[in-house]
């Protein structure tokens, strides 16, 4: 009975190393929506915020072609938030 329980901790310890790194490293689609919208800035900066972190997580070129500078900022706050694998 020792031996089984001693197995299963050692499946379960090496079954948690082998998922840590996809779990550590999982960003939710809507993460960029949520965090944007909850930052309680203007339309245009959450939606700049919103295209700024997909244009990063898309690996695209910093591009902030919006409208005013309020998406301009948003777009920078969110650029920082994404991230390009």
């Amino acid at each position: 009975m020792k031996i089984v329980i001693k197995l299963c901790t050692m499946v379960i310890a090496i079954i948690s190393l082998a998922l840590a790194p996809s779990i550590l490293y999982t960003q939710p689609v809507e993460a960029a929506s949520h965090w944007c919208e909850n930052q309680g800035k203007s339309q245009n900066w959450v939606n700049g915020c919103k295209q700024g972190w997909s244009d990063h997580d898309h690996c695209y070129s910093y591009n902030p072609d919006g409208e005013s500078n309020a998406f301009a900022s948003g777009y920078k706050v969110g650029w920082k938030h994404g991230s390009c694998k």
